[in-house]
């Protein structure tokens, strides 16, 4: 869920998965070419996790890189669960789609119907929750829910202004599927949980997977999960996770994710539409002329996806957790990789510098950034990056003299001084995985203006 509200925003700062095409194909076996691409980022911590990949009727092989816990040294096992976020949407889609063709939902029914505090919801249909086109917001506000009961949520939504009659350009919506899985609730009246155990965990043998409503990195075989920070280690625990009802909550062992694709591909879980396209999240992606569905999804220090390659009859499947730049195309290099496309090494990123006080004159607010507005902001371990709208943090890591990296998407980011020597903008450079990168600048908004002498000099 975490890796989707910001995977629109990438794209338009991201690079394509058109530049991972070269001209000489790679004939090794699958598993070596991944391994090869993925263990270098381990000495700069910057990937933990596990990768599997079938192919055809052979046994699945298990790649682990990196740590269960990075402070302790505790090997990655491949049994590890991961919290995998968005994937959760392909279960609460499935349950939608049973109960539609159980005649107990209809995709034109209206939201009211089951959810009646909703009074404004009267022309919001269920099928347009589905396609993510019925105007719903994207997320709830951080801290905006006391607890993770459904009826919290409804009394949240009754509170916002109701989106109207549907459909709506597409816009994908965590909300939704809350939503969504309130209205399953209630027409099955039971536990949303307990019907994505009895009817898809336990008969597709997803028998180590749990639906959690709370932070699943408690739970037991579940690595630690990380993200940038300061020295010594380089990082720090990730922000606090809040899985939303029915768009997250899903914690599974990779092996299970590679179960949860069969069942999608042989249609036991029918996500396709009659147009071709897929809901629950998964998508139907082209590369090099072959067709790719997948998904993908986090939530705050873990990720997860699943893809499927029908005509070369291969599966990956993989969990991670360690927030970092390759996190952001992992699925393009892994399919790139399945196609036997070379893929140049990841990006180098720079090494971590000394904090120094000119670092902290940036601290302030910036407009410019594709993320919308920005503030840094002064924490313990150094200086933190913020998308204010969403309360997202992320730590820049000091690489020189007015200079610092942002590891998540690899962004060299470098202080410009104004004639008085305050810290003015900042120039953003992502270098990516491959291809061209992408520049930005961010404006400050929080100075006052030169005084007219500073000014006049600036002039001359």
């Amino acid at each position: 869920m975490f890796r989707t509200a910001l995977a629109v925003l990438v794209l338009t700062i991201g690079l394509t998965t058109g530049s991972l095409a070269q001209p000489v194909a790679d004939a090794r076996p699958l598993e070596d070419r991944v391994r090869d691409w993925f263990e270098p980022l381990l000495e700069t911590r910057d990937f933990s996790g596990v990768i599997m990949i079938r192919q055809g009727d052979n046994l699945p092989a298990a790649l682990t890189f990196g740590y269960a816990d990075w402070v302790t040294g505790e090997p990655m096992r491949a049994d590890a669960r991961f919290p995998t976020g968005s994937i959760t949407k392909s279960l609460t889609a499935a349950m939608a789609h049973q109960l539609i063709d159980e005649d107990r939902l209809a995709p034109d029914t209206a939201v009211s119907r089951f959810v009646p505090e909703l009074a404004g919801y009267d022309r919001v249909r269920i099928g347009d929750i589905l396609g993510h086109t019925a105007g719903l917001p994207r997320d709830v506000p951080p801290g905006a829910l006391a607890d993770s009961t459904s009826d919290t949520l409804v009394a949240w939504l009754a509170d916002q202004p109701a989106p109207g009659a549907g459909p709506h350009a597409y816009a994908y919506s965590n909300v939704g599927y809350g939503l969504l899985a309130v209205i399953i609730e209630r027409a099955v009246n039971a536990r949303f949980e307990t019907l994505l155990t009895t009817e898809f965990l336990i008969p597709l043998d997803l028998q180590r997977s749990r639906i959690v409503r709370q932070d699943g990195s408690t739970l037991a075989g579940v690595p630690t999960g990380y993200s940038a920070g300061p020295l010594p280690l380089d990082l720090r625990a990730p922000m606090a996770n809040t899985p939303a009802l029915g768009a997250s909550g899903l914690v599974a062992p990779v092996e299970d994710l590679l179960r949860l694709a069969d069942a999608v591909a042989s249609r036991r879980i029918d996500l396709f539409e009659p147009d071709g396209r897929m809901t629950g999240s998964w998508s139907v992606e082209q590369l090099n002329g072959e067709t790719i569905y997948t998904i993908q999804g986090s939530v705050p220090g873990y990720s997860a996806g699943i893809s499927v390659l029908p005509g070369r009859d291969i599966t990956i499947a993989y969990g991670t957790s360690l927030e970092s730049y390759p996190n952001w195309e992992i699925r393009d290099v892994l399919h790139a990789l399945a196609l036997g496309l070379p893929v140049a090494p990841a990006a180098n990123r720079p090494a971590t510098d000394r904090l120094t006080s000119g670092h902290l004159e940036a601290v302030g607010t910036y407009s410019g950034s594709p993320f919308g507005p920005v503030a840094l902001r002064q924490t313990e371990g150094g200086l933190d990056l913020v998308l204010t709208e969403r309360d997202w943090r992320f730590y820049l890591t000091p690489t020189g003299i007015d200079t610092f990296n942002w590891r998540l998407f690899n962004t060299d980011m470098t202080l410009e001084r104004d004639a008085a020597g305050r810290v003015a903008a900042i120039t953003a450079n992502q270098a990516g995985l491959t291809g061209d990168g992408r520049a930005y600048r961010l404006e400050r908004t929080d100075l006052p203006p030169l005084p007219p002498a500073a000014t006049e000099t600036t002039e001359n």
